[in-house]
């Protein structure tokens, strides 16, 4: 099978495993890097055998140097509109890490530009293409519990990233949140309708911008998620998936320290054997998206799917800012 070219966009922390990645692909063939920073750039190429004329610090030059059918956008979230856009004007499809964008309006901006183009848009949510992720689901979808009622999250880390995530006005929410309300979304089968939330600013926060939250979900199926999350623990931590409670009409779905259980009794659980994936995280993506080129199929994470995602974690923001229930549609009608 002939790999498909792609033109990866950044090359700092995370763009460094996405390059091997795309290096091991069977499916895709890095045709040139482009990053700001040279030394990132030529790290990248010394590790992979990137010849230096298809490295570049200049995107556009980069198109205009190289064939490639599409591009992997691993900016950080305000240079997501730039790369997309030229991208979708010279005829590539995109891959994006998430955030979706930086603003509700650049995000369906991005959709629609994909639209126009007639491009696949696709969001990196990795989260959900791991065996915890796919065990819970195939739970749900089995009806193990029945109708869901409500939902519990939390989230608990204190990591010290540096660079533009520490600079966020609001850093977990933005940054963070995203996974865990696409894994809601994605759990469910639903979209998120409305929030409530309090942002709270530990007294201890090395962040610029508040880095905890309380907040409510309500669901288009009629469940209701609470999620209280923070990226300044100072103590014991969670997972990154989050411990989860789903609580159904016929028993319990839980999630702690990337172990599933069932419950249908007080005091007793029974643990589930994970599922089996042939790949996972960015392994996956990375196929799914060759799959979707060859199908012409919309992909499960496009852009357009995860509009839902996207606009939830900033509708989260306008709720605790503004101290009202907002409803998650009412920004994407903004924007659009």
């Amino acid at each position: 099978m002939q790999r498909r070219r792609i033109i990866q966009v950044g090359l700092g922390a995370m763009g460094r495993g996405w390059a091997r990645l795309v290096a091991e692909s069977r499916r895709w063939a890095a045709a040139a890097y482009v990053d700001i920073n040279e030394s990132n750039l030529m790290a990248a190429a010394a590790a992979h055998g990137m010849p230096k004329d298809r490295c570049f610090t200049d995107f556009n030059e980069a198109i205009g140097a190289v064939e490639a059918e599409a591009v992997l956008d691993v900016t950080p979230p305000q240079a997501r509109m730039a790369v997309c856009l030229e991208a979708f004007r010279n005829g590539l499809h995109v891959i994006c890490e998430k955030p979706l964008a930086d603003t509700v309006a650049e995000a369906t901006a991005l959709v629609d530009a994909a639209a126009r183009a007639n491009r696949t848009f696709m969001v990196a949510q990795n989260y959900r293409y791991q065996p915890v992720m796919q065990t819970m689901r195939r739970a749900i979808a089995r009806e193990r519990l029945g109708i869901i009622g409500y939902v519990n999250i939390t989230f608990f880390k204190g990591p010290h990233f540096g660079g533009f995530r520490e600079q966020m006005p609001y850093p977990l929410v933005l940054d963070m949140c995203i996974h865990h309300f696409d894994l809601l979304r994605f759990l469910l089968g639903d979209d998120i309708e409305t929030v409530q939330a309090a942002s709270i600013n530990a007294p201890w926060n090395w962040n610029r911008g508040d880095a905890t939250i309380m907040t409510q979900l309500e669901m288009s199926g009629g469940a209701v998620a609470n999620y209280c999350g923070s990226w300044v623990s100072t103590g014991w931590e969670t997972g990154w998936n989050a411990d989860w409670r789903i609580e159904g009409s016929k028993g319990v779905l839980l999630l702690e320290q990337d172990t599933v259980y069932f419950s249908n009794k007080p005091g007793s659980r029974k643990k589930i054997p994970l599922a089996k994936c042939p790949r996972t995280h960015q392994t996956h993506l990375l196929h799914a998206f060759a799959q979707a080129l060859d199908s012409g199929e919309e992909p499960e994470t496009s852009g357009r799917n995860n509009l839902n995602s996207f606009a939830a974690t900033h509708a989260v923001v306008c709720a605790a800012e503004e101290r009202r229930r907002v409803l998650v549609r009412e920004l994407i009608d903004a924007a659009w």
